[in-house]
């Protein structure tokens, strides 16, 4: 197995906002410590999506800890999470999500912080493996209401994905590769406002040289970026425009062009939330004649209070993946409803129940469906208190 992947025993992570996390007064240290484990369990009537394939009970166990000392501009921590889905093995294999960040950041005056982060990850599913080891740092610097950003990542990556549209089989081997990417920013806020403009460019580079078919994947990425947010009347709303461009010198691929974006409305009125969410991105991917999927999601979900301690969500999500070059698309739909009690000392009872339907290039289209119940339990373990004074 490839380098990177024999790194990676480590789990899922999931990154908070840095104003929850924040001092609360100059001279106090605070420590911020949230831990959340649970279960899920259910059945699911193809949870591959193909044809033929066979029902089968699901039990997921997932655990998840972020941990910050300080805060983000000035202190240290990580964010873990750990994802396990069992099915019966006669029906299809089990599927995982592992990461673990940390996380350290530390002020260079004022107005300036740096903030590092070494990441590790690990994903496993039917038709897609990857792990991945990434290194970043970022540098911010305040002028009155201006920001000035600029970040590095360095990146390994060992990725093997199924070929689903002539259900093939996954690579003898998987493709590695490393990631070299620089950033630099600027941005304006006023109030609740901010828009911003960035500007990406990074080297992908093959391990191997060519790839199972001797062609060269190596290719490079530029990417400017225009970002917004605001609140207005109490609706989040936020977005970004992308132009994507990657250039393959070898030309043994076609240039992928493409405009990425991203878009999100939060709207409350009384006990209802409103959901909104638009994405495209670009994806990795090892199937033959193509270097990168370009993945586009849209989801709308409603949220209704009824009191205090009990909540219910209808959503509708639909996401397309196009593996550019080889003139395939995978198309996924799908409703769903979800009920959720808050229960006494932490613990939160879920139910949930969706329907899809999932279209695969040159494949019959494949409706399925799932039930779940689920049991949760949130720990906090954070602490705020001044530091003990040092001897002297």
């Amino acid at each position: 197995m490839a380098v990177a992947t024999r790194i990676i025993i480590l789990s899922a992570l999931a990154l908070h906002s840095p104003s929850a996390l924040a001092t609360e007064a100059s001279g106090e240290e605070r420590e911020s410590s949230i831990a959340v484990i649970g279960l899920r369990g259910g059945f699911d009537s193809n949870p591959a999506g193909i044809q033929g394939a066979k029902g089968t009970p699901v039990v997921t166990t997932y655990a998840t800890w972020d941990y910050l000392h300080g805060t983000l501009q000035d202190g240290y921590g990580l964010n873990l999470s750990l994802v396990e889905t069992q099915y019966d093995p006669r029906a299809l294999a089990s599927a995982r999500a592992h990461s673990l960040t940390l996380k350290h950041g530390f002020s260079l005056g004022d107005a300036s912080a740096l903030q590092s982060s070494l990441s590790v990850n690990n994903e496993q599913s039917w038709s897609r493996r990857k792990s991945s080891l990434a290194w970043r740092e970022r540098l911010d610097h305040g002028i009155g209401p201006f920001r000035l950003f600029a970040s590095g990542e360095a990146r390994l990556t060992a990725l093997n994905e199924r070929n689903v549209f002539n259900l093939g089989d996954f690579l003898p081997r998987d493709e590695n590769f490393g990631t070299l990417g620089l950033t630099a920013g600027a941005a304006w806020r006023s109030g609740e406002t901010e828009i911003g403009l960035s500007f990406s460019a990074s080297r992908v580079h093959y391990i191997e040289g060519v790839d199972y078919l001797g062609f060269r994947r190596d290719h490079n990425r530029l990417q400017p970026n225009l970002f917004f947010s605001t609140v207005l009347g109490g609706a989040a709303i936020e977005g970004s425009l992308s132009p994507f461009r990657a250039y393959f010198p070898e030309k043994e691929f076609d240039a992928v062009e493409s405009l990425l974006y991203t878009a999100k409305l939060r709207l409350p009125y009384e006990r209802f939330t409103l959901d909104l969410g638009s994405a495209r991105t670009v994806e990795d991917t090892t199937l033959p004649f193509s270097v990168i999927n370009v993945t586009t999601a849209h989801e709308a979900k409603l949220t209704a209070r009824i009191d205090d301690d009990n909540a219910i969500s209808l959503s509708a999500r639909r996401k397309t993946d196009d593996y550019v070059g080889l003139d395939a698309r995978s198309d996924q739909k799908g409703i769903g409803i979800d009920y959720q009690r808050s229960l006494s000392k932490g613990f939160t009872a879920t139910a949930s129940g969706a329907w899809r339907k999932t279209k695969e290039t040159g494949l019959t289209p494949v409706t399925s469906f799932s039930v779940m119940l689920g049991l949760q339990k949130q720990l906090d373990l954070s602490r705020i208190g001044k530091p003990e004074k040092s001897g002297g």
